[in-house]
This record gives structure tokens, C-alpha cells and sequence, in this order.
């Protein structure tokens, strides 16, 4: 008995994207890497664990730094554990410190790193910031010491913006978390370095935003400014 023309056309096509598909999976490396090139994304699968890294070396000056996203999946379409991983280098490539970091809402397919940049060194350093997103990852200074700080996203957040932990390079290369940076800034803001001042800038309303002005006062922040800018009001006085 023939197989009808269309069925048979149907069953080949269906093998053939089950070869593709076999293909693509076993040329995914299952082995860690310790160096990844930065211009290119190193991706492991292996038992229902995702991940994805990339090395940078033109953020800094001074350090490198490794950027490591893992989430783990047990049975379930969403995963159960998604985190950072980030492992500080000097410029010969030795370690000198390593960070875990939560994040929320994310997934392997939206992570860019391209998007990440540093106001030290210039990278992306222009590029628009669009929607409070400035990037996944940045190198920065924050508390003006001029020393190498870095933000890194720990939740996609919601119409204000997505949200931020902060790490301050402390002695001896070690980075610790700021809690008020984390905590109450939470955005990405304007540094000014003149005036030892971060301001963010967030969605409030569907026609204003919020203001809110933080100063670095000796070794400790104040938040000193907040003011809400009607935006439709602007424009009509225009």
C-alpha cells in the first residue's frame, strides 16, 4: 500500500527537523570554559541546567571580569533558580574575587551582553539608556574614589525600570554589596561625579516622572532631592 503523496512529503520534513534539531543540541559544548573570548558568548546545557558567560577585558583599566548567568530547570517550563556569577580577574588573569548574585524574571534567551558597558573605559558608555535599561552589566564609579565599581540587573522590574544591585571595590580587589545603593536607588541613575550626587529619573505616572537626588556626605549617602515633573503640563505651556 502507497502512502499518499502529501502524507509521505510530511513524514520526511518531520524527520528531517528531528535530524536538525538532534544536530544543533549535540554541537552544544558541554564542556567549561575558563577563558571566553569577549566578542563571543560561550553556552552549556547539561542536566536541565543552562549556562551562559562571556569574559570581558575593555571594561577596566585594572580588572576583568567574568559574567556567568545559570538557571536550572527541574521538570518545570519556567526555571526554578536563575543567578549570576561574577569572578573578578586582575589584567594576568588571576582571580581576586567572585560574586552570586539573584536575579528575577529572567531567561537565557534575553540575556545580551552586548548591552553591558562602563563609564570608565567608554564602552557603550554613549549608548542611549532606554527605559531605565542601561545594560545588564556596568563598571562604574560610584562613590567617587575612583576605584571600580560595577551594577548588575537582579530584576527585569516594571514600567519604572529594571532594578540594580550595587558592588563597591573595596582593598585588596574585593567587592561588597552597598545595601542603600541596592536598596533605595534600585535604578540606574545620573552620576555626577562634581557634585557626589546619583539621580534617578522613573516612570510615575502616565504623563510624569520621579526625581530623586542622592548625595555621598563624607562616607555616607543622603537622599537629598525629590520632585515629580509633569510632563504633560510642560508641553502644554509650549
Amino acid at each position: 500500500m502507497k502512502l499518499p503523496t502529501l502524507l509521505y512529503t510530511a513524514i520526511i520534513l518531520s524527520c528531517a527537523a528531528c535530524t536538525n534539531k538532534t544536530a544543533e543540541f549535540s554541537a552544544v559544548p558541554l564542556k567549561d570554559t575558563v577563558t571566553v573570548a569577549p566578542v563571543k558568548d560561550t553556552v552549556i546545557v547539561k542536566d536541565s541546567t543552562i549556562t551562559k558567560e562571556r569574559l570581558y577585558d575593555n571594561l577596566s583599566y585594572t580588572h576583568n571580569y567574568k559574567l556567568t548567568y545559570l538557571e536550572h530547570y527541574k521538570g518545570k517550563e519556567d526555571p526554578d533558580t536563575h543567578y549570576w556569577t561574577i569572578t573578578v580577574y586582575d589584567k594576568n588573569m588571576k582571580p581576586v574575587d567572585s560574586i552570586v548574585q539573584p536575579v528575577f524574571m529572567y531567561f537565557a534567551g534575553l540575556i545580551d551582553f552586548s548591552t553591558a558597558r562602563s563609564y570608565l573605559t567608554g564602552v557603550n558608555r554613549d549608548k542611549q539608556v532606554a527605559d531605565n535599561y542601561a545594560g545588564d552589566f556596568i563598571v562604574a564609579d560610584f562613590n567617587f574614589d575612583n576605584k571600580n565599581d560595577f551594577a548588575i540587573i537582579n530584576d527585569m522590574g516594571g514600567n519604572g525600570g529594571t532594578f540594580y544591585s550595587y558592588y563597591l571595590q573595596q582593598d585588596k580587589d574585593k567587592y561588597v554589596e552597598d545595601r542603600f545603593l541596592t536598596d533605595s536607588v534600585t535604578y540606574f541613575p545620573a552620576i555626577n561625579k562634581a557634585n557626589r550626587t546619583l539621580t534617578t529619573l522613573v516612570h510615575a505616572w502616565s504623563c510624569g516622572n520621579s526625581e530623586d537626588i542622592y548625595t555621598l556626605r563624607g562616607a555616607k549617602w543622603k537622599h537629598t532631592g525629590h520632585r515629580l515633573i509633569d510632563n504633560c503640563k510642560d508641553k502644554k505651556k509650549k
